[in-house]
């Protein structure tokens, strides 16, 4: 089977949806891509601004939750390959599926950003023949 796709933000959602895609990928022997997107719309250019220091926090915060999956996958027969972007998240997520060809993409289903990462998912189901997988967080996570 080919490639899986983790779109990730660090929230709770995200991690649970993180152990359930390192899941697939070991079951699969596929490997594991883990993206995160900093959202354009609320996080532009750095200027020489409050804005600046907001846009440098998201990127630190997008490097530290993908570095995150990295460190879950450690002890596992999982490549994992991690990425951060700046876009608009749904729309970068299924650029970033295509470019690595992934089978399936998974979301978790609230992010840690104003709109619910479920709205990203279900543009991102909509926008996309792939199998997206959109995973709520157990209560105990």
């Amino acid at each position: 089977m080919g490639p899986i796709l983790l779109a990730t933000d660090g929230s709770t959602d995200a991690r649970q949806a993180a152990r359930e895609a390192l899941d697939l990928a070991e079951d699969r022997n596929a490997t594991l891509h883990v993206v995160c997107v900093v959202d354009e719309r609320r996080f532009d250019d750095p200027a020489l601004s409050s804005a600046e220091l907001a846009t440098i926090y998201a990127e630190d915060h997008a490097v530290v939750s993908v570095d995150e999956v990295v460190g879950m996958a450690e002890g596992r027969p999982v490549t994992v390959e991690g990425d951060t972007r700046h876009g608009i998240p749904d729309e970068i997520i299924v650029e970033y599926a295509d470019e690595v060809d992934a089978d399936t993409i998974v979301i978790g289903e609230r992010g840690d950003h104003e709109e619910h990462f479920s709205g990203v998912g279900r543009h991102v189901r909509a926008a996309t023949d792939r199998d997206v997988m959109i995973v709520k967080a157990d209560s105990e996570s």
